[in-house]
C-alpha cells in the first residue's frame, strides 16, 4: 500500500514539474477556466447583491410580513347589484379586522390624502413601516380616540414649512384650522445604486395627522369614512396564508358577501421575485458553464497535443516499470492542478471585477462562500471530465510500439 502511495505520489510531481516546463501551455490551459469562473462569480455577486438590496429596502419600509389591501377596480357597468351597494374598504373595516383577525399583529388604515401634503394615519402606521419620529413623538391611541388636532411632519415637510426653526410645538394651519405639531419624522434615504435618486422620498414628505381627525373634522359627510387603503402586518410570516383568508372572510362579512377588494402581501412578491430571478440564475449558469465547456476542450486538446509529443516518454516509462494508472495520474493532475488554479484566479478576477462594478454603480455586492465552492467544484470537475480521455489514451498505450513511435 505505501509502495502504492508513493508511485502514485511520483507521479502527481511528474505532472506538476511537466507543467512547470511547458509553462506557455499551461497558461492557455488556464484562460478559458478563469474566465468561465470569473464570469459566474461575477454574475452571480452581483445577482445576489441585487436581491440583498431588496431584502433591504422591505426591511426599511417594515419587512415582509405586511399585506397591503386595496380597493378593487371594477367597471361601474360589470358590476353587480351589491358591488354598487358596497361602499369599498372603510375606517369600520380596519377596526374590524383589528378586532376580529387572530393571526394579525398591526392594522393600518389611513384616510384617503385630503391634499397632495395630508395624510390620514393610525399609531400603527410606525411600527409597520419602521418609521419613527427623529423629534417628538407619532401619533398615539389617544390621539385617534379624540379625533386630536395634532400633525407630524416628514423630515422633507418640516424644512420646507419651518426651514432652520424648531417645529415641534408650533402651530400649523391646516385648512383653516390650526393643529399642533407634535413630532417630525427621521429622515428616509434608499438608494438601489448611484444612477438612482432616493427610494423613500416620497415618506419624507408625508404630513400626518390622525385618521380619525380626518374623517371627523376634515370631511363633510359620511362617505369620508372610506379609505384609500389598509395595511395589515402578521404576528409569523409562517401563518401568512392562514392571514389572509383570515382578513379576506372577515371583509366579505363586512361588505355583504362581496369581495371589492384585492389584497396583496410582501411574501408572495419576494417568492415571485425568486422565481423570476431563478430564470436568471439557470440563464447566466449555463453560459458560465459554456465557458468552462469551451475551457475544457482547450484542456483536452492540449493534453492530446502533449501525448502525441510525449509518446516516446511515456513508452519508456511504462516499460522501466510505471503502470498504468501511475501514467493516468500524472495526464490527470496536470488536467486538475490547471483547473485548480484556474478556478482560484477565476475566484479570484470575478471578485475584482465585481468590487469594481460595485464602485462604479455604488451597488453592494454578495460573494458568499457557496459562491467560491461552487466555482472551484465546478472546475475541478471540468479538469477530471476533459482530462480523463487523454489520461486513459496514455495509460493504455502498449510501451513497444511507443519505443518505435517516430
Amino acid at each position: 500500500m505505501t509502495k502504492y502511495l508513493l508511485s502514485l505520489w511520483e507521479s502527481v510531481i511528474d505532472g506538476v514539474v511537466d507543467m512547470n516546463a511547458h509553462r506557455a501551455r499551461s497558461v492557455l490551459q488556464l484562460v478559458g477556466i478563469v474566465l468561465g469562473v470569473a464570469s459566474v462569480v461575477a454574475t452571480f455577486g452581483l445577482i445576489d447583491g441585487g436581491r440583498q438590496q431588496v431584502m433591504n429596502f422591505f426591511d426599511q419600509t417594515g419587512g415582509v410580513r405586511k399585506m397591503f389591501v386595496r380597493n378593487k377596480e371594477v367597471q361601474e357597468a360589470v358590476q353587480s347589484a351589491a358591488e354598487k351597494s358596497s361602499k369599498g374598504l372603510t375606517y369600520d373595516d380596519a377596526m374590524a379586522v383589528s378586532r376580529q383577525a387572530t393571526l394579525i399583529e398591526l392594522v393600518h388604515g389611513p384616510g384617503y390624502e385630503k391634499t397632495i401634503e395630508v395624510s390620514g394615519a393610525t399609531f400603527a402606521y410606525e411600527p409597520m413601516y419602521g418609521f419613527h419620529a427623529a423629534v417628538g413623538r407619532f401619533l398615539t391611541p389617544e390621539d385617534l380616540a379624540q379625533s386630536a388636532k395634532v400633525v407630524v411632519l416628514g423630515a422633507q415637510r418640516r424644512q420646507e414649512i419651518f426651514g432652520a426653526r424648531p417645529a415641534v410645538g408650533q402651530t400649523l394651519s391646516i385648512a383653516g384650522t390650526p393643529y399642533r405639531v407634535v413630532g417630525v419624522m427621521e429622515k428616509k434615504e434608499f438608494y438601489f445604486n448611484s444612477a438612482n435618486d432616493n427610494s423613500l422620498s416620497w415618506m419624507n414628505r408625508f404630513v400626518f395627522v390622525p385618521v380619525t381627525t380626518m374623517l371627523n373634522r376634515m370631511s363633510g359627510d359620511r362617505r369620508a369614512q372610506k379609505i384609500a387603503y389598509m395595511n395589515v402586518q402578521v404576528r409569523d410570516l409562517k401563518d401568512m396564508d392562514k392571514a389572509m383568508d383570515e382578513v379576506t372572510a372577515i371583509l366579505r362579512r363586512a361588505h355583504g358577501g362581496v369581495q371589492d377588494f384585492d389584497i396583496i402581501n410582501r411574501a408572495a412578491r419576494m417568492k415571485q421575485m425568486e422565481q423570476q430571478g431563478a430564470i436568471y440564475d439557470i440563464t447566466f449558469m449555463v453560459c458560465g458553464t459554456i465557458s468552462l465547456l469551451v475551457g475544457g476542450i482547450v484542456i483536452m486538446n492540449i493534453l492530446l497535443a502533449s501525448f502525441n509529443e510525449r509518446v516516446r516518454e511515456v513508452g519508456t516509462r511504462k516499460a522501466l516499470g510505471a503502470t498504468g494508472l501511475n501514467i493516468m495520474a500524472q495526464f490527470l493532475v496536470e488536467s486538475v492542478v490547471v483547473t485548480l488554479i484556474g478556478g482560484i484566479a477565476g475566484v479570484m478576477l470575478g471578485a475584482g471585477f465585481t468590487r469594481i462594478i460595485s464602485d462604479l454603480i455604488q451597488q453592494p455586492v454578495v460573494l458568499s462562500p457557496r459562491m467560491v465552492v461552487s466555482g472551484l467544484s465546478f472546475s475541478i470537475v471540468v479538469g477530471v471530465f476533459f482530462g480523463f480521455y487523454p489520461a486513459v489514451k496514455a495509460a493504455r498505450l502498449n510501451p513497444i510500439q511507443a519505443l518505435r513511435y517516430e
